[in-house]
This record gives C-alpha cells, structure tokens and sequence, in this order.
C-alpha cells in the first residue's frame, strides 16, 4: 500500500501548481504572493514535522536529515528566486504567470529526485526538472539567443536522459532491481550502466567535460534563469549524486571512482582555465560554476572524513553568494538594457558603492580568500580529501584556486579603479538590495560568528 502521507511536500506543491494554473490566468501578480506563502507554509512543515514524513522507510536517520534539509533549502530558495524574478522579467517585458509554473514543476521535480529510493522515480524527477529548465531557457522568444539557448539545452539534454535510461536498463538487465537498496555485487555490466547514470548526472550539474552546454545556455538565457541554472536545480543534482555515490557504495568501485576523480580533475582545470579568456559576465559565471562543481566532487569522494556536513556547508555558502552575485547583476542597467559584457562593471563604485563592496565580497569568497566563507568552505574540503588520501587532485583544487584568484581580481580591479565606459542606470529594487547586501554579510561575518551554521551540519550529520 502506497504511503501518501511521505509524499506530502510533493502533493502540496502539486496543488500550488493547479492553484497556479486557475488563478494566473485571472491575475497574474496572484501567483507570486500565492507561492510564497506556500513555500513558507511547506518549510513550517518540514522544520516541525519533517522526520515523520520518513519514520516507515528505509532511509537511515543521516539520509533523512540530508533529504529534510535540502528541501528546506530549496524552499527557502524558491521564495526568495519567485520574489526576484518579478521584477527581472517585467524589466524585460517577459512577465508572465507560466515563468512561475515552470519554477514550480522544476523544483517538484527536485523535490522528487532528492528523496528517490530507485531509478525509475530518480529519473521522472530528473525529467521533471530538466523540461521546465529548457523552457526557462528559451523564455524570451523574441530573442535568437534564447530560442539557441533552448534547443541546444533540450538537444544535448535530451541525449543525456538517453544515457541514464540505457544506464538504468543495464543495471536492471544484470541485478533485477531499480532500487537503491537491494542493488550490491556489481558485474560489469552494471559498472557500466552505472558509469552511464553518473555521466548523465555529470552533465545535468554542468561537470567537465559534459559542460559544453554551460556557457552558451548560460549567455543565452534571460538572466534570472541563469540564477536559476546555477542554484537551485544544480544543488538538487548534486545531492542525488552525493546519495548515489554514498549509498551504492562507488568508493568501493574502482573503475567508477576512476571517473568521478576524473572529472573532478578536469571541472578544476577547465572551469579555471575557460573562465580567463572571457568578456561576458554570464560565462565567467558559468566556468566559474563549473569549477566550483570541482571541489563538490572533491567534497563527495572525501565525506567520510568531515561527515555531509562538509558539502552541505559549501553548497550553502555558494548559493548564498551565486543568488547575492545576480542580485546584484539584475540590478545594473545602461540605457539598452541588461549590462552583458564584463566591462559593463568597470567604474562601479563610482555608480554604487553598496553593489561594489558586495560584488568584492562575492568574488573574494568564490576564490576561496580568507576571511570570507568561501575560504572555509574550501578548506574544509581540502582537509578531508588530504586525510583521504586524495594528494593530487588536492594539489589541482589547490592550484585552480590560485589561478581564479587572478580574474576575480581582475574584475575588481574594474570596479574600484576603472572608468566606467557606459553610464549605469541603477534598478534600485529595495528586494535585490537587501538579498546582495544580506549575502555580503553573511559571507563576512562567518569569520567572526561561524557558530549557528556550523553547529546546523554538525547537529544533522554526524
């Protein structure tokens, strides 16, 4: 018999869909308050009542607790992502109720895929998710780099749910089972169908070498997608994949902890490497997102040692500066529009110093400088993978930062010392300001009060 009760989340964010769908067509603003109270409502839910969602599975207490929190955080998330693209997209004269539905289906679609126990449900919520992302993408239909950005996400997306679906069906040829639990003495027929998933979900997380889509959707899409793309569907995938590699066991795998460390080497180098050469804001952005993906690998392949806490502490540390870097992004304008190119920041302090110290912030910490939380998230990273033994790709994480060191200077540089080459036209939206300058504290300020969200991964994990 079917426990309705543990998919409760999921049945509660399936009617703010259809809420959705009947009242966006009377009024459109509707939606956005409808949602966030709804969200606010579903974390409520899940703060007080969240474990007994789960108290007749088969999911140990930490799987739980790591299920429990990331739908937290993705509500959390949904909120403040709903409150910000409003104003985004009117800027742009794309506002449209059916943008909502589609952060909607995408985040029950991660809602799905964190708390599957095989597969089959994996994949549905893979599928759910990655649709409503190829529409966010191709959102702007005026606009030829929209509709590109689109159909060569859906295209080369498309080839990648082919894998994991030929990855899922060799895996059932050779063990019988779809589900997580009773999957165990791989032969090598299910090393390979599992080499096929773990590719799917490299490329869904944009890891190297599956990146080739990143920088070109990332350029192509309306901006708030962008935020979208590298937040919180990213944070949903890699979660799944952490669960994946925990509970089947990959570690013990040689021939596919040959491939994750693989591509945790070539996300450090490529997503460093790509990102010097470029002038667009949103591909820096994107190989810098890929270099990030990187050290998560690094942090996966070396839990044991730091507990999940340590990637949840990185996850939360980026999505805090990724949503304060596009805060402040989507509020700069010249006369024709969204600034695109990286020079359109050059001179900012002069324009707003409130928008320049946070973007200072906000690079210090990607490049992992102390004392900002990056640092620390980095280097917590780094003494885990070192007491796992994994000395090489922690010399190149080691190196990859360095070297991202030297273009995040150099956009700040651009800001505090250059002339500004456009005039801003500063969007002040009092939303926008408070999350970039929120984020910029909460980046400082961990230095000198770490405790509440350390003693947070340190009370679920253990």
């Amino acid at each position: 018999m079917i426990d309705f009760y543990s998919f409760a989340p999921e049945i509660f964010l399936l009617t703010l869909i259809l809420i959705s769908i009947t009242l966006g067509v009377l009024n459109k603003d509707a939606t956005i308050t409808i949602n966030t109270t709804g969200f606010s409502l579903l974390i409520i839910f899940l703060i007080f009542k969240g474990h007994s969602l789960y108290q007749n599975s088969l999911f140990s207490l930490n799987t739980i607790n790591l299920i429990l929190l990331s739908k937290i955080i993705l509500s959390i998330g949904s909120i403040v992502f709903i409150l910000l693209s409003r104003r985004s997209l009117k800027n742009e004269n794309l506002f449209r109720y059916e943008y909502i539905l589609f952060i909607l289906f995408a985040i029950l679609g991660s809602f799905v895929l964190i708390s599957s126990d095989n597969f089959l449900t994996a994949f549905i919520g893979l599928e759910l998710q990655s649709l409503s992302l190829y529409l966010m993408a191709a959102f702007n239909t005026k606009n030829l780099n929209s509709n590109e950005a689109g159909i060569k996400y859906f295209s080369l997306g498309a080839l990648s749910s082919g894998f994991l679906l030929f990855g899922i069906s060799m895996i059932y040829f050779d063990t019988a089972s779809f589900t997580f639990q009773n999957l165990a003495n791989f032969s090598t027929i299910s090393e390979v169908g599992l080499a096929l998933v773990l590719i799917a979900l490299f490329f869904k997380v944009s890891a190297a070498p599956f990146h080739i889509w990143t920088p070109d959707v990332y350029e192509g899409s309306p901006t708030i997608s962008a935020l979208f793309f590298a937040s919180l569907p990213k944070f949903a995938s890699l979660i799944f994949l952490f669960r994946i590699y925990h509970e089947l066991n990959i570690s013990k795998i040689d021939s596919l902890n040959y491939i994750f460390q693989l591509v945790c080497a070539i996300s450090l180098l490529v997503g460093v490497y790509g990102a010097i050469t470029q002038k667009v804001i949103k591909r820096l952005l994107a190989f810098s997102s890929i270099n990030h993906i990187g050290f998560i690998l690094l942090a996966i392949m070396s839990y044991q040692y730091m507990s999940e806490g340590t990637i949840f502490f990185y996850l939360i540390i980026y999505l805090v500066t990724i949503f304060g870097v596009f805060s402040v992004i989507l509020n700069l304008r010249t006369s024709e529009g969204e600034i695109t190119l990286l020079t359109g920041l050059n001179g900012l302090k002069a324009s707003s110093r409130s928008k320049a110290i946070s973007m200072l912030v906000f690079l210090f910490s990607l490049a992992g400088i102390p004392p900002f939380a990056g640092f620390f998230a980095k280097f917590f990273i780094l003494s885990a993978s070192i007491n796992e033994g994994l000395y090489l790709l922690s010399v190149i994480a080691v190196i990859s930062s360095v070297i991202a060191a030297f273009y995040y200077l150099s956009v700040i540089k651009n800001m505090f010392f250059n002339e500004s080459e456009n005039e801003l036209l500063l969007d002040n939206s009092k939303l926008s300001s408070f999350i970039f300058i929120f984020s910029a504290l909460v980046l400082t300020l961990f230095f000198f009060y770490p405790d509440p969200l350390i003693n947070l991964v340190d009370s679920l994990f253990y």
